[in-house]
């Protein structure tokens, strides 16, 4: 689809009034041309109306102001980070560095902000909108945006269900002690002996983990992620399934190790993200920080920050980007969907890992492509009334069976 179709959410046309509402958050007089220019914004459409009406609830505009700063520092964290490996790797400015895209700011972030928090945490424009006055998608009941929570499984092979346990002791592996300690699981203590723990994510499910060495993982929804109780001998090996975010303790006389299905990433101390879902073509690992080597296929590429590697399991290729879009990986993270130019069916397969859905195509998959971000804690109702601006539309035949209908 082209970039040129209209928008469903006009940026020009938000820019303007973007500066008034945010006077108004903070309490601020506009003057009457301010005024009548907010006024003719209004009445373009209930939409703009109802966006308006959000600024007279003081609770939420606090809490969605919260969301935002959260959202935006996690970003700001990740850049800065890139951005400080990057000028250690060169010695004075060059081109290439300056024309890194996830070192730019998006000409629509300050007006997509103030909707940000005007939607309840929600922003978002699609391609090709053709628009629809079909009512948006239903069920019998609301579906829940996914939360903390994992299945810890012990050497053993006993499960421990982690969604309800309150801080202090899980499980105790070959005299090492399993943690939980505010939402994140971790090991205390010294073993020689070889045990391995799995921590999985079912659908609707994410979770922060503790790596024996210190090493700290996030794991995304429908991901697992199998690793030793102690770490001994030459190296550090964890095995993932699904998608994970890692920053790797520093230990240069034993590589860490990740094999994700046909590849191997190599570090020695690291942040970075791997995507390796069995249901997409390319498995992508994408640096932050650090340096990593990747294998696959008989091939290996050694990535700088800001650099992307895709190993293709259909063709057996192995390439690497160069200016990966760092706010699009680690929007998972930093509680966000980015669609930015997404397939409907790429779209589909992150609801149905985060809202713990099936989703089917009544008439083949329409040729859809999306762009912008939504707040990963609204339910999956209100995101699908926003897809359905696309002139896409979904219905509920079971109470988590979606249809997706042309």
């Amino acid at each position: 689809m082209a970039k040129e179709d209209s928008p469903i959410i006009n940026t020009e046309l938000l820019d303007p009034v973007a500066p008034l509402l945010q006077k108004l958050l903070i309490g601020e007089t506009l003057s009457g041309e301010e005024l009548a220019l907010l006024e003719a914004w209004k009445d373009r459409s209930e939409e703009n109306k109802a966006l308006f009406e959000r600024l007279g609830n003081p609770a939420a505009v606090q809490e969605m102001l919260k969301t935002w700063h959260g959202i935006e520092k996690n970003r700001e964290l990740n850049k800065q980070r890139a951005m400080n490996r990057i000028s250690e790797l060169v010695s004075t400015p060059t081109p290439a560095v300056h024309q890194v895209h996830f070192l730019r700011r998006r000409p629509f972030r300050y007006a997509a902000a103030v909707l940000l928090l005007l939607s309840a945490g929600t922003y978002f424009w699609a391609i090709n909108n053709k628009g629809t006055d079909q009512p948006p998608a239903s069920a019998t009941a609301v579906i829940e945006p996914g939360r903390e929570g994992a299945i810890l499984t012990l050497a053993d092979g006993s499960k421990v269900v982690l969604d309800s346990l309150g801080n202090g002791v899980v499980a105790n592996q070959s005299g090492v002690q399993v943690v939980l300690q505010n939402g994140q699981l971790a090991y205390d203590g010294s073993s020689r002996e070889t045990a391995f723990n799995t921590i999985t994510t079912p659908k609707g499910r994410q979770f922060r983990l503790q790596l024996p060495d210190g090493s700290k993982v996030w794991l995304n929804a429908a991901s697992a992620i199998k690793y030793p109780t102690a770490f001994t001998g030459r190296e550090r090996l964890v095995e993932l399934e699904g998608e994970a975010y890692f920053e790797v303790a520093k230990n240069a006389a034993m590589p860490f190790k990740i094999t994700a299905r046909d590849a191997t990433v190599e570090v020695l101390g690291t942040s970075f993200n791997v995507n390796a879902y069995r249901n997409e073509s390319v498995i992508r690992t994408t640096l932050l920080d650090g340096a990593v080597k990747l294998s696959a296929y008989q091939q290996s590429q050694t990535l700088k920050p800001g650099q992307q590697a895709l190993a293709k399991p259909a063709r057996e290729q192995l390439e690497v980007v160069n200016d990966a879009d760092l706010d699009k990986v680690m929007a998972w993270k930093n509680g966000l969907f980015n669609f930015e130019d997404a397939s409907l069916e790429e779209v589909m397969r992150q609801l149905e890992r985060w809202y713990d859905i099936e989703v089917t195509y009544a008439k083949g998959i329409p040729p859809i492509r999306f762009g912008g971000e939504i707040n990963r804690q609204n339910t999956l109702q209100d995101v699908l009334q926003i897809l359905e601006k696309s002139n896409v539309h979904f219905r509920f035949e079971e109470s988590r069976k979606l249809v997706v209908i042309p």
